[in-house]
């Protein structure tokens, strides 16, 4: 088997990893399904070539679905922080777009020479600030106050995709395995 051939395999293994993760299955139910399919990956590919051994397992989503169930007792972490990362990213993108639009508004009423504050709707507890000078030669934007946007909104995003309040429902199977069995005792 080739280096291309081993990275190929691989690259569907580690894809098949990441649906796996997103399916929550626990770590050593994926370290073994990985090894699983790493193994049956290599002896496909001595058989029948590398291609065709990839081409049969299809798609790495679609196998990690048909391999297991979803578990509602795991919360999701990945997907929190992926979500997390995008509503990041949205806020930082907002808040610029406004920092900029405040600025033009600015240099658009003709002020020069000091610096203007105020606030922007919805930025509630931002501070916006912008300086034009006379000749146009240069302006400053800033904005105070925007690090309990920076980190409020993405946290919460975070808690609600993970829901680590699933971990409570752990318990809530074994405790019902012990009352049916402490009512199958008792009759």
């Amino acid at each position: 088997m080739t280096v291309l051939d081993r990275l190929r395999i691989e690259n569907a293994v580690l894809r098949y990893d990441f649906w796996l993760e997103m399916r929550g299955v626990r770590g050593s139910r994926r370290r073994e399904l990985r090894r699983e399919l790493r193994a049956n990956l290599g002896a496909a590919s001595a058989d029948v070539g590398t291609t065709r051994a990839l081409f049969g397992i299809g798609s790495p989503k679609g196998l990690a679905y048909a391999a297991t169930d979803t578990n509602p007792s795991r919360p999701r972490w990945s997907q929190a922080a992926i979500w997390a990362s995008v509503a990041f990213g949205l806020v930082a993108f907002a808040c610029l777009f406004t920092a900029i639009a405040f600025t033009a508004g600015v240099e658009a009423s003709g002020v020069t020479g000091r610096a203007v504050r105020g606030f922007v709707f919805p930025w509630f507890g931002v501070d916006f600030s912008a300086r034009v000078e006379a000749d146009g030669g240069g302006f400053s934007t800033g904005a105070g106050g925007v690090g309990t946007w920076f980190l409020g909104v993405p946290l919460l995003v975070f808690l609600l995709v993970a829901q680590p309040w699933r971990l409570l429902r752990r318990q809530q199977p074994a405790a019902a395995a012990t009352s049916t069995a402490r009512a199958r005792d008792r009759a």
